[in-house]
């Protein structure tokens, strides 16, 4: 049986044992492979480091006995909207994602995108989301808990250029308000989107894919939401 159907099996059965819109809380893996996201310095796309890390979040919480679900299995295809709709009667909705950079810090190699211009997590929320001050409580937490795991936020949304210029909530915890993020909006529910890692960067995507990293970002938010 490959690893993909094994992970899929835990997704399933924890839907239905926690059931997908009953209290706790919810992890949406972002993108998918219809919608793969950002492309990584070693040519592999967004969706199978997000669905990576929130096996590893969603398996870790269970461990400690902390009701909660995911979106989608792997490989389904689900709408943004229907995405946000999953957080109606959760603690908190938790949307995984990793990162790239704008394409003029960019550089082709073997057809794959590489850049060091940017390195480090961010957090997004959306004042536009009903639970935008728990919300914002929420990122705090998450920032905190991951830099006292030596993690280290990244600035580079912040920048005053086209496709970035995001307001910095708090730069010290990589918090930015980003209003029309269509799951934070929408969610019913206290929303944060976490990009956990810059994947175009060769350092930042060896450091996502690392067991040690996902071991610390899932220790991370078990702290944020206890």
């Amino acid at each position: 049986m490959s690893i993909k159907t094994v992970a899929s099996i835990i997704v399933i059965i924890t839907l239905q044992a926690t059931g997908a819109y009953s209290g706790g809380f919810v992890i949406d893996p972002g993108h998918s492979p219809k919608t793969p996201g950002a492309t990584s310095c070693t040519g592999k796309p967004e969706y199978l480091y997000n669905d990576s890390l929130a096996q590893y979040v969603l398996s870790y919480l269970l461990k400690q006995h902390i009701p909660v679900s995911l979106t989608r299995t792997v490989n389904e295809e689900l709408s943004l909207i229907n995405r946000a709709s999953a957080a109606a009667g959760k603690k908190l909705f938790l949307s995984i994602h990793h990162d790239s950079v704008q394409p003029l810090f960019i550089t082709w190699k073997n057809h794959r995108p590489t850049s060091t211009k940017a390195e480090g997590y961010s957090i997004f929320v959306s004042s536009k989301n009903r639970y935008y001050e728990q919300s914002l409580k929420y990122a705090h937490r998450l920032g905190a808990a991951l830099r006292s795991r030596g993690l280290s936020p990244s600035k580079h949304h912040g920048e005053k250029i086209s496709g970035e210029n995001r307001q910095l909530l708090d730069s010290e915890n990589g918090i930015y308000l980003f209003d029309d993020l269509v799951v934070l909006k929408n969610a019913d529910a206290p929303s944060v989107l976490f990009e956990a890692a810059v994947i175009v960067n060769p350092q930042d995507e060896a450091r996502a894919a690392s067991k040690q990293y996902k071991l610390q970002i899932a220790e991370a938010v078990l702290e944020m939401i206890q």
